[in-house]
């Protein structure tokens, strides 16, 4: 569209992309805006530096699930809300990192960032496991002009990474085509824009892809950003260091396997399971557990694991943004209950029988990283495994494990990709999405209704913190997450579960 300035105080280039933008996701115009009581359907501003940004940062854009600093939200619109400012506590050379991380993290991901001056809908794209996230929020810009507002409030959506990346990259090479044709461009701007597009066909770029996907870093992120390290040269490093420890505990084959991603010339569609096991765990995981998990990788390789009553069981099932993880969880697991027809009658679910039923391997294995309860994994040629990890403050209890393998069944049912494959370590880094409903899952799956309603009509008097250490005893269940269960089921009040919780505190 032809500059309303007529090119003042632009670049020559800048001023010849002048130009009107809309980004629609599941049918909504996230650019429609009113300004000056008018509504507007598009953003209009120079879209070179749009142009630039996306090729630029077109990996990590697509590639990138790891948050900066915490895994603080649901979504990355959300969290880098949350994150905007370092922990109180924090000391000042910890804040600098703080702030470099997180600023870093919004230029590769946030639209925002590559406005250079124009008004531009808050968005952010990331990856997560074999989907693109898209979330966004009406966050306002400092200097807006009164009168000037998005119409789209807080909202996200999971999409196939084709869906986003085709007509991205579709956009971006006719764009940075017509621009090439139509301008002279004594700065060399419009060339490098060109090679960076063309650079995203590379067939080369797949690993660099892979890398992002993993997000290993090095382990003293402090002194890195300190002295200025390259995140591209870090993630090249460790991810090499992991195919090196695959290779060296490994066959041709399992090792092949584990490395084995679906691919689009300009987008990893499918994860392999090392990046997907990787991309769940602590951004600077130790090389001990690189070591310790890679072996568990190549070791359950299996040219032909066999169908099990858990691959006939096995419904991948994407999360539903319209409602609450939890309330998804328990669905699933109630239908998994009526799918088993499970004998109650001893009083308790007996999940470790279930899981040995359902053909599933059961590991320990020690890890430095102790915030890790468990890990999985299944794929067509990888024996389903839970992997308990014995560094976990929840490991030597009984009811804690039996937990942990409630929510890992719900993962190998549940969150397998599109190929049929799963690897993930729960954690604070793994999906919160994710890890909310396979809790919520393992609640319900181990206190269904029928158990809780039998339960507690054999407790005589009111539910107090007596009731429920006999009810917890009863059902073989932590008494915190059985107070939880009770609250979530409405079956008791606000105030008596801030009373009970107040109780096992004091306890504690």
């Amino acid at each position: 569209m032809p500059d309303p300035d007529q090119g003042a105080g632009a670049d020559p280039v800048d001023a010849a992309s002048w130009g009107a933008i809309q980004f629609w996701v599941h049918g909504q115009n996230l650019c429609t805006h009113v300004d000056q009581s008018e509504v507007l359907h598009s953003a209009h501003w120079y879209l070179l530096p749009l142009l630039e940004w996306l090729a630029e940062n077109w990996n990590p854009l697509l590639h990138e699930e790891k948050l900066p600093n915490r895994n603080s939200a649901d979504t990355a619109a959300e969290a880098l809300e949350l994150t905007r400012f370092a922990p109180q506590l924090a000391g000042e050379a910890e804040t600098v990192v703080w702030e470099e991380e997180r600023y870093q993290w919004r230029e590769r991901h946030a639209v925002r960032t590559a406005r250079s001056g124009g008004l531009l809908p808050n968005l952010v794209m990331r990856r997560v496991r074999d989907l693109i996230e898209i979330s966004w929020n009406d966050d306002p810009l400092a200097g807006t002009p009164q009168g000037f507002r998005y119409s789209s409030a807080n909202g996200a959506a999971l999409l196939e990474p084709t869906q986003v990346a085709r007509p991205l990259y579709e956009v971006l090479a006719a764009a940075t085509g017509y621009l090439s044709e139509a301008v002279e461009d004594d700065s060399g701007r419009l060339s490098r824009l060109q090679q960076s597009v063309q650079r995203i066909q590379n067939p080369q770029e797949g690993e660099a892809r892979i890398e992002w996907l993993a997000g290993i870093r090095e382990q003293n992120p402090l002194a890195g950003s300190l002295r200025g390290a390259d995140l591209d040269d870090e993630l090249n490093v460790r991810w090499a260091d992991i195919v090196a420890q695959l290779k060296d505990l490994g066959t041709p084959e399992s090792v092949s396997e584990a490395l084995q991603t679906e691919s689009d010339p300009i987008v990893v569609r499918g994860s392999c399971q090392v990046a997907m096991m990787f991309s769940s765990m602590s951004p600077t995981v130790t090389r001990n557990d690189v070591r310790t998990i890679a072996a568990v990788l190549v070791d359950q390789y299996s040219p032909d694991p066999g169908q099990t009553e858990l691959t006939t069981l096995s419904a991948p099932t994407p999360i539903n943004r319209s409602i609450r993880p939890w309330e998804q969880g328990y669905d699933m697991a109630e239908a998994l209950h009526g799918a088993l027809d499970l004998d109650l009658s001893n009083g308790w679910v007996d999940v470790e029988q279930l899981v040995g039923q359902l053909g599933i391997a059961v590991l320990e294995r020690r890890l430095d990283d102790p915030k890790i309860r468990a890990c999985c994994l299944v794929g067509q040629h990888h024996i389903p495994t839970i992997i308990h990890n014995a560094s976990s403050s929840f490991f030597k209890s009984a009811n804690a494990r039996r937990f942990n393998l409630a929510h890992e069944l719900c993962h190998l049912l549940h969150d397998r990709s599109s190929a049929q494959k799963l690897a993930i370590a729960s954690g604070p880094w793994a999906p919160r999405s994710l890890e909310q409903r396979a809790n919520a899952f393992a609640a319900m799956f181990l206190m269904p209704l029928e158990l809780i309603e039998r339960s507690i009509a054999d407790i005589p008097g009111p539910i107090d913190i007596a009731g429920i250490s006999a009810l917890a005893a009863s059902l073989r269940v932590s008494k915190r997450s059985l107070v939880g269960h009770l609250y979530n089921l409405t079956l008791m009040s606000e105030a008596e579960y801030d009373e009970l919780l107040n109780s096992l505190n004091e306890l504690d």
